[in-house]
């Protein structure tokens, strides 16, 4: 007799509800927190989240569980220490939950966009520019993806860039270094990555909005870096040329013009409603993206979906998370060590630091963004290195004006995901490239990094002197 699938058992299908309902209960206790921060409101999201985190404990990788024990134990220990220890450690529960929260919604959207045809086109044609222009259309379109999908956005590039033919091995890895810096520049400005997020979180009444101009034009300077290293480099090696079956411009962005279309009016949705509502951009992002990717489902292509499919698709998507439990748990064992360890730092030893950089902002800003690729490279997290460095030295300690603050560290939070070897960009664009680990990282960003790093404090320290005050 023929069995068929027995289907999920009822144990499996009612723990599937409660982990759903419990991500549920994050994400909606995080935004009415944001809305009408209430100290209950932190019992309820951070109740949600150790429920989740509880639940697929054993299916987080092991390194991480063992990371985010010890961030623990090293939170419970310096507590004490703290002058305001309940604040502080509400600081860190609430930059947690908000993280977590975004991390979920925004991988929500992006779930539902993998889906889009024209956005799979795109990718495809995006390879498949003449050589010479590869490396900057790469770079270009990664930062858009990365500053519009997140961390999802560079994933869907770099498995895209997994399967394209490449006339040689420099080429493979010139394609993955643009994407990666694609990266490190749309950090700089996207409410879609955390890193700015958690930041405006720490410096409590700086608004996106405040940064973004700065940011964007930061971010176009980092770009045009990268450009000019690549001519340098294209100079000395010149590439073959295209082959017939090369997309030009135009042909992009006929295949292009709608995806980027739909991406700039989302993002002008949120900053319209931040502005009007006068809520932090984050949490209308984690409102917003379930919202964008029930529209998305709608448009599913080569099929008729109508609004209860699409939002049980949602639903399902947002259910199937179970794998980001050790991004959840990172996240929040990072925000309250970092904001715990930062308020445990003696004074006696970051007060004669601030006070020799107050008068020189250039040295200021680059102790920010260079200490924070330091930290990560004796295998602090990024994230945690950087709230460390925001905490124990605050933009009125390095006579710092707050938007240049903010961008020192970001800069170094970008920098410090390329060029450690440990991040997750560099482990997955080996992985993906088939290219050894230092070569995809160091090998590939140091010149970069360098130079990046002393380009960015010399223009923030110039600018919070003379420009943003």
């Amino acid at each position: 007799m023929n069995q068929g699938n027995p289907g999920p058992s009822p144990d499996l299908a009612a723990r599937t509800v409660w982990v759903g309902a419990a991500q549920g209960a994050l994400v909606a206790f995080t935004v009415l927190d944001l809305l009408w921060p209430r100290p209950w409101l932190v019992g309820a999201f951070t109740s949600a989240a150790v429920l989740f985190i509880g639940m697929l404990w054993r299916g987080a990788p092991v390194g991480l569980r063992r990371t985010c024990t010890l961030l623990m134990l090293m939170t419970a220990l310096l507590l004490p220490l703290v002058p305001d220890a309940a604040g502080t450690l509400v600081k860190g529960l609430r930059i947690g939950g908000l993280i977590g929260s975004l991390l979920l919604s925004i991988a929500t959207l992006s779930r539902a966009a993998q889906r889009v045809g024209p956005l799979r086109r795109l990718m495809g044609a995006v390879l498949k520019v003449p050589p010479g222009r590869r490396f900057s259309t790469v770079t270009v379109t990664s930062q858009f993806f990365g500053g519009f999908l997140g961390l999802a956005g560079i994933t869907m590039m770099m498995e895209a860039a997994s399967q394209a033919e490449f006339d040689s091995q420099q080429e493979r890895a010139a394609c993955f270094g643009a994407i990666a810096r694609g990266y490190a520049a749309a950090n700089l400005w996207s409410p879609m990555f955390s890193n700015l997020s958690i930041l405006l979180a720490v410096n409590a009444g700086l608004a996106w909005t405040r940064v973004f101009p700065a940011a964007v034009g930061l971010a176009a300077i980092s770009l045009v870096l990268t450009l000019s290293l690549q001519k340098l480099k294209a100079w000395r090696s010149p590439a073959a040329p295209g082959s017939d079956a090369s997309v030009g411009w135009w042909a992009l962005l006929r295949v292009g013009w709608m995806v980027l279309a739909a991406m700039l009016a989302f993002l002008v949705c949120v900053l319209a409603i931040s502005h009007g509502s006068q809520q932090p951009v984050a949490g209308v992002v984690i409102v917003l993206a379930p919202l964008a990717a029930w529209l998305l489902a709608l448009c599913a292509e080569g099929e008729r979906v109508d609004a209860g499919e699409a939002a049980r698709r949602v639903l399902r998507d947002f259910a199937g998370f179970r794998s980001m439990v050790g991004e959840v748990m990172l996240f929040f064992a990072s925000g309250c060590a970092g904001t715990v360890i930062a308020s445990a730092l003696p004074s006696s030893w970051t007060q004669p630091v601030a006070t020799a950089l107050l008068p020189f902002p250039v040295l200021g800003c680059l102790f920010l963004a260079a200490g924070v690729v330091l930290l990560s490279c004796t295998s602090v997290h990024p994230m945690l290195s950087g709230i460390v460095l925001a905490v124990a030295f605050p933009a009125a300690s390095l006579g710092l004006n707050p938007v240049a603050h903010v961008l020192a560290v970001l800069a170094g939070l970008g920098v410090a995901v390329i060029l450690t070897p440990f991040s997750v960009i560099s482990l997955m664009a080996s992985r993906l490239s088939g290219l050894p680990l230092f070569n995809v990282s160091v090998r590939a960003n140091f010149g970069f990094a360098l130079l990046n790093l002393l380009l960015v404090a010399l223009i923030l320290g110039h600018a919070s002197s003379h420009l943003l005050r």
